[in-house]
């Protein structure tokens, strides 16, 4: 399964700590959360009631408006969370602990009651994970430490000044990005009830977002990555190399579309393997067949860049137009990823390119914008 976004949020809500004048009020809260997992291997059913819970322990911080894209974005909330969940297959699955971070978003954020919409991601800790011999049937996790992406609807109910009482609907994704094999991802939904306490209420200030422009140039985006994956289990790493060429324009103060273009380049011996692999599961393929062992890929791109502050993400999806590999039989491929400027221009980014929900590769690398 792939990791949708995996880094999103994490990074971006880090940067935006620090308020002006207006100090911001912060809360506390915990849930508790009771769920079942996903089919992770083909013999499972759809959804199997293992009697997983966990719990989740939260700070949040209420903004106000004094950064730009808090107001644009209605004021959001910005969250840090540490969850707990045991998956009541203590041989197979074990336990997992996860710190994490998070916007939680609201159309009114001056309401008593309020529908709310969570989304974040972290890091993950995973107590049982595959291994040939001694726990062969997990094909869910394969790495102590995974990616996480998590979301959460949730009904906050005023009970009084400093206490609000949730119901959650939540939903949770692990996954190490093909970084280790194999990597079917843990998918599990959830429900839970919880309380929030603010410890020092206030009336809070909202500044609203006095800037109607935006920038409408069209920007050439140059991108350099590298990313580390497996192909088979219990593999070694093998490097991957991504350039993007795309050229951007702002079409809202939120957002900018992207168009452009891909390149990709794996080494010969991941895909010595990977061929191997998908010969060696076709009755089709004839015994004389030779793995190829070309490793680039070209294709076209297109997206948006959603800005928060000197951080943005990004959603693109590509269709190859050079593929010479018959490993898989995908035409197109999603990446999703955060972008950090230092500079006004520079930046460090973290990509996800996957196929579907498999995952390909995690990508880090930077770029310049001109």
């Amino acid at each position: 399964m792939q990791l949708r976004l995996t880094t999103i949020i994490f990074i971006c809500c880090i940067g935006y700590s620090s308020m002006g004048q207006n100090k911001p009020v912060w809360s506390v809260g915990s849930n508790l959360y009771y769920g079942g997992v996903l089919r992770y291997k083909p013999e499972m059913p759809k959804l199997k009631m293992t009697d997983l819970y966990g719990f989740e322990a939260y700070a949040i911080k209420q903004t106000t408006g004094t950064k730009t894209w808090q107001s644009r974005f209605n004021f959001p909330q910005v969250a840090y969370s540490f969850e707990y969940f045991n998956y009541g297959e203590p041989e197979e699955l074990g336990e997992v602990y996860s710190l994490a971070t998070y916007l939680d978003f609201t159309a009114n954020p001056a309401r008593k009651n309020q529908l709310r919409l969570n989304i974040g991601t972290g890091l993950v800790y995973s107590t049982r994970v595959f291994d040939a011999v001694t726990n062969p049937e997990n094909k869910a996790i394969s790495s102590k430490i995974s990616y996480i992406l998590r979301g959460t609807i949730h009904y906050e109910i005023q009970l009084t000044e400093q206490y609000y009482f949730n119901l959650n609907a939540a939903f949770r994704h692990y996954s190490n990005g093909k970084l280790n094999m194999p990597n079917n991802g843990m998918n599990f939904p959830a429900v839970g009830v919880g309380l929030r306490y603010i410890p020092k209420p206030k009336e809070i200030k909202y500044y609203k977002d006095s800037v109607s422009s935006f920038d409408k140039k069209i920007r050439l985006n140059v991108a350099f990555s590298k990313a580390w994956r497996e192909v088979w289990r219990e593999d070694y790493k093998h490097h991957a190399y991504s350039t993007s060429i795309y050229a951007s324009r702002g079409i809202s103060k939120f957002n900018s579309i992207l168009l452009g273009i891909d390149g990709f380049l794996y080494d010969k011996e991941s895909m010595y393997r990977a061929h191997a692999s998908w010969a060696n599961g076709n009755p089709d393929v004839p015994d004389s067949y030779e793995p190829d062992t070309n490793g680039k890929q070209v294709a076209l791109t297109a997206g948006t860049e959603i800005y928060l502050g000197s951080m943005s993400v990004l959603i693109q999806g590509g269709y190859y137009i050079y593929k010479p590999q018959k490993i898989y039989d995908a035409t197109w491929y999603q990446r999703y990823g955060l972008k950090y400027y230092p500079l006004k221009n520079t930046f460090l980014q973290v990509m996800l390119k996957s196929h579907s929900r498999t995952a390909d590769m995690v990508e880090f690398g930077l770029g310049v914008r001109i």
